[in-house]
């Protein structure tokens, strides 16, 4: 028989060197509205003005987009990179100044529109970067604790992905649990299941079976690479302690040890490398488990009698990857203070410090995004503190 769905807008304004995070939300929501129509009964209408804004004059280009986007959406989602785009007669930007039509907005009703900022701390080519712009997209996001603001930062793009199903997740389940607001545009729709997308018959107990899976499988690649670690800091303690103990007037049995030293340094990078790769891999799919889990998880009784352990487990999850990060962050600093010896000494050491540098930053997505999923757990907990 056919169901009834409501229909919730979420408007999305960005400066233009955010394009992949743009189609990223895009798709996100195209997949997971096939999972909220049939659980929740929810159903989200991107808005953006490339398919929402057709040709017209106003006083400005901005006023136009302004007056056909209108301000009667639920969600603003605001992604920020490096830019914020071109001034407008009211605003340093028309992002901003979407976001403040929000904001003012959100002010009066004390309610609607949901708004969720998003920053992302990525490396900007040197070429692309414009100062400007920079300083003003600084000044835009430290105002935004004035003003009552929480946002949240990614590293890449399947950290952002992760991210913001896990708070579309708990979006859609607070409206799904509150009656229609006359404050709250929702537009009630008559859906045939025979005009839905075949759903995903995994469950909540599924995806999590899968997270804590891809989970062990990132915690063995962390471990491997902190045993790694470990090992090449013996070699080359070991090596220095070799060359010291007599060889160090001996240029060739120098020469020899040091060479060992840098094939121990290769040896390492190597392994680093392998297990990037598994980690990234992990990351992306444990997260995207995770995410849909709680996008699915309306159904489940007692209502969020689950999500305080879980909340905890990650915050256990975050602990481990701090202190792999001061392990690994030790050996950087020690590889990259070796002293130029030999071109074979030299060329190991660039190596394992650029492959300790995508271990860290993996690391560190990996901590962002689980700093943001933990934010989703606490919008469905209703903001409780962590017991």
């Amino acid at each position: 028989m056919p169901r009834h769905t409501t229909v919730l807008q979420v408007f999305v304004a960005s400066p233009s060197d955010v394009s992949e995070e743009r189609a990223a939300l895009e798709a996100a929501i195209t997949q997971l509205n096939q999972v909220w129509s049939g659980n929740l009964g929810i159903i989200f209408e991107l808005v953006k003005w490339e398919t929402n804004v057709h040709p017209s004059f106003r006083t400005d280009p901005q006023a136009v987009i302004n007056e056909q986007i209108g301000s009667d959406y639920d969600v603003f989602i605001g992604i920020f990179w490096g830019r914020v785009g071109s001034p407008t007669p009211r605003a340093r930007s028309g992002a901003i100044e979407e976001f403040e039509r929000a904001y003012e907005r959100f002010k009066r009703t004390n309610k609607v529109p949901e708004i969720m900022l998003y920053f992302k701390d990525a490396p900007i080519s040197p070429s692309k970067i414009d100062v400007e712009q920079l300083k003003t997209l600084q000044d835009f996001k430290a105002s935004l604790t004035g003003k009552g603001g929480l946002y949240s930062v990614f590293e890449d793009q399947p950290g952002f992905e992760s991210s913001l199903r896990a708070h579309l997740a708990a979006i859609a389940q607070k409206f799904a649990a509150q009656p229609p607001s006359g404050q709250t545009r929702r537009t009630e729709l008559v859906v045939s299941p025979a005009e839905v997308s075949e759903e995903n018959d995994y469950g909540y107990f599924d995806y999590i079976e899968i997270f804590e899976a891809r989970s062990a499988d990132m915690n063995a690649a962390i471990d491997a690479i902190n045993e790694a670690t470990i090992r090449v800091g013996e070699q080359l303690r070991q090596r220095s302690a070799e060359i010291e103990a007599g060889n160090k007037a001996d240029p060739k049995s120098a020469r020899r040890l040091i060479k060992r030293a840098a094939d121990d340094m290769n040896s390492y990078a190597d392994t680093i490398s392998s297990q990037i790769t598994l980690l990234s891999t992990a990351r992306k799919q444990a997260f995207d488990a995770l995410a849909d889990a709680l996008a699915i998880r309306g159904d489940l009784e007692p209502k969020g009698a689950d999500l305080p352990m879980l909340r905890q487990s990650l915050a256990t999850v975050i602990s481990s990857i701090e202190g792999a990060k001061s392990v690994t962050s030790g050996m950087r600093e020690s590889a990259n203070g070796l002293p130029r010896m030999t071109k074979e000494i030299n060329k190991a050491k660039r190596s394992v410090v650029a492959q300790l540098d995508l271990f860290i930053a993996e690391l560190d997505s990996a901590g962002a995004t689980l700093d943001n999923i933990i934010e989703a757990i606490e919008r469905m907990l209703g903001g409780q503190p962590q017991t």
